[in-house]
């Protein structure tokens, strides 16, 4: 996901919070998630977010596997044997939905934005279908593994052991949802940053404290909206724009001074 983490409001401790006791630890943050919680809701929204590039990374991997193994094969054969050519063709069309649905999926996220801070939940956008697939599979792989130290002995142990494990682990293959609490820090000054073509909003404290930047994406017609809300509850006067994604995350957490000033003024 992106770089977001708990904001531990911890100005008023003595004691920095990592060397804490974790007992203590641990009641900051349920005192600073209820704190987020419980605030009245400004805004809700869900988004889809895709991954970067994740087509053109499983195309150049698909093909760098053909054309090195396969076609390694073929040169060793002079041309003659193009079976290690049609091996690869063939996994290649087996992981590419595994890695794009699986390995590579698309992230639905689902922000609340509250007068004391965010709660985000995200989650892989796997389909349905691909769970069903993925269980059935295991489960004929727990099968096949039975049938074969049935048939074959003990010794089929050697090699069915790992892919037993392995299939009974996917057996309870299931979706995996993450929340995350995003507090504010009213004594902190910050700064958001925008990339306005992909809708993406960050916010971080100048200067720049530990865990205490988060990134929110939205659709681009209520982008505005969302921004306004969260710079009056961040008190900040303006924001700063980026052309594109790769110079926002290339720029320094906590400095006021990056990407071109902007303001609702103007």
């Amino acid at each position: 996901m992106d770089n977001a983490n708990e904001v531990i409001e911890v100005s008023e401790q003595e004691t920095p919070f990592h060397l804490l006791p974790q007992e203590e630890q641990q009641r900051i943050l349920d005192a600073n998630q209820k704190r987020v919680r419980e605030a009245p809701t400004l805004h809700e929204w869900d988004i889809r977010v895709p991954t970067p590039l994740a087509w053109i990374i499983i195309i150049i991997m698909c093909l760098f596997s053909t054309l090195f193994l396969g076609g390694g094969g073929l040169l060793l054969t002079a041309g003659e044997d193009w079976s290690g050519v049609y091996i690869m063709l063939s996994v290649s069309a087996v992981m590419t939905p595994y890695f794009r649905y699986l390995v590579m999926a698309d992230k639905d996220y689902h922000y609340r934005l509250t007068t004391e801070g965010v709660i985000v939940t995200y989650q892989d956008a796997i389909p349905e279908a691909a769970y069903t697939i993925v269980h059935g599979l295991a489960w004929f792989g727990v099968v096949v593994c039975v049938l074969a130290v049935a048939l074959l002995g003990p010794l089929a142990l050697v090699g069915a052991g790992g892919m037993a494990l392995f299939a009974i682990f996917f057996t309870g293959f299931q979706k995996e949802v993450t929340t995350l609490y995003l507090g504010f820090n009213k004594n902190c000054t910050y700064v958001c940053k925008v990339v306005k073509k992909k809708s993406l909003i960050r916010f971080e404290t100048v200067p720049f404290e530990d865990g205490a930047f988060s990134d929110l994406h939205c659709e681009h017609k209520d982008f505005i909206f969302i921004l306004k809300l969260l710079m009056s509850e961040l008190d900040c006067k303006e924001y700063r724009e980026f052309n594109t994604e790769f110079s926002l995350r290339r720029s320094p957490l906590g400095v006021l001074d990056v990407g071109l000033k902007r303001n609702f003024d103007k």
